[in-house]
């Protein structure tokens, strides 16, 4: 095990992965692929004024909850189910001088007995189990955040799984990230009204491995869950290909986006904002140029253009490279294409 350092922390943890990808499990897991993950969620938190207790759930060496005490002055608690990781938790909070209560037994049984303002779970995996104890143990108005690294399932590649653990139809393509997201929030908000209660999606996106939403515990309402035909049109039932039943909704408040970061941060959250704005679902900027018949695909910023200046709305993607999301007809996405060709 090593001293580590990321944003103000200092910690101990056995390092596992590099700069991408999930790592393995083993020890006290850290994976370094994750520290944009940890600055978004402390930028988030910042801007947010977030207040109150927060859990850092699945803690491993603490980073998360340990950033979030350091940086956004947060009264963090942490939960892991191994001995050995809250052991090290003990000795990274000593080591960054914070005073905060540990619990060395499973998150499930934690949160039958305390409530907190905010809840941080972020599994080796899928976050499924986790999700009904994690909205047990949240106050209401109180911020849970939830990480899913199933993303093979999330996203379509392995489907009757997905329908299995989510109750939903994933979808393949460039629309396989946000459908992705959608479903988690479609079965958070599924388990949620079982309790009498809502959701209301903050700060949802996708990065390198994983899938990350950010949401508030509100009243129950009546929202309804459709799906994602192939068209990219909401529809009230399935349709043969089509993704869902799925939240349909807003999946990024405007009005809680971080405005004062620089770098990769920065890019990722001006991304975001103009992409709030847009309907659910994206478009392949290399399927618009096939059907427009264009040998060449143009650069999706210049499609984009060329949309606004018919008229629509239009942006690049978090959630795929290849992605444009607009509320612009199919003639009008062809037209705009052919248009891009010649910029």
């Amino acid at each position: 095990m090593k001293q580590h350092r990321e944003g103000k922390a200092k910690f101990l943890a056995n390092l596992s992965g590099k700069d991408k990808g999930p790592g393995k499990a083993k020890g006290v897991f850290y994976n370094p692929a994750m520290k944009m993950s940890r600055d978004l969620h402390v930028a988030f938190s910042n801007k947010i004024g977030l207040k109150g207790t927060m859990l850092d759930g699945l803690a491993a060496s603490g980073i998360r909850g340990i950033r979030l005490a350091l940086e956004s002055n947060i009264n963090s608690e942490f939960c892991d189910i191994s001995a050995l990781a809250t052991e090290t938790i003990e000795k990274n909070l000593k080591l960054n001088k914070i005073k905060a209560n540990i619990y060395n037994m499973p998150v499930e049984d934690l949160l039958q007995e305390k409530k907190y303002d905010c809840i941080d779970i972020d599994p080796f995996g899928t976050p499924a189990p986790f999700l009904e104890a994690s909205l047990n143990g949240l106050n209401y108005g109180g911020i849970l955040g939830i990480s899913a690294t199933d993303t093979a399932v999330l996203c379509g590649a392995k489907p009757s799984v997905c329908l299995n653990r989510y109750g939903a139809n994933s979808m393949k393509w460039v629309s396989a990230k946000e459908v992705g997201i959608r479903i988690l929030l479609g079965k958070i908000h599924t388990l949620a009204n079982a309790m009498g209660k809502g959701i209301e999606p903050l700060l949802c996106y996708s990065e390198g491995h994983h899938l990350r939403v950010f949401v508030r515990l509100v009243n129950k309402n009546e929202t309804k869950l459709k799906w994602l035909n192939l068209q990219m049109d909401v529809v009230d039932e399935y349709e043969n290909g089509s993704g869902g039943p799925m939240w349909v909704g807003k999946v990024i408040q405007k009005r809680v986006i971080p405005t004062d970061c620089e770098g990769k941060l920065g890019k990722f959250f001006e991304i975001m904002s103009k992409e709030s704005e847009g309907p659910p679902g994206l478009y392949d900027i290399n399927d618009l140029s096939r059907s427009a018949k264009i040998g060449q695909t143009p650069r999706r910023n210049k499609i984009i253009r060329c949309l606004e200046e018919l008229g629509y709305f239009a942006s690049s993607s978090i959630f795929s490279p290849l992605g444009i999301k607009t509320d612009a007809p199919e003639a009008k996405r062809l037209e705009a294409t052919e248009l891009a060709q010649s910029l």
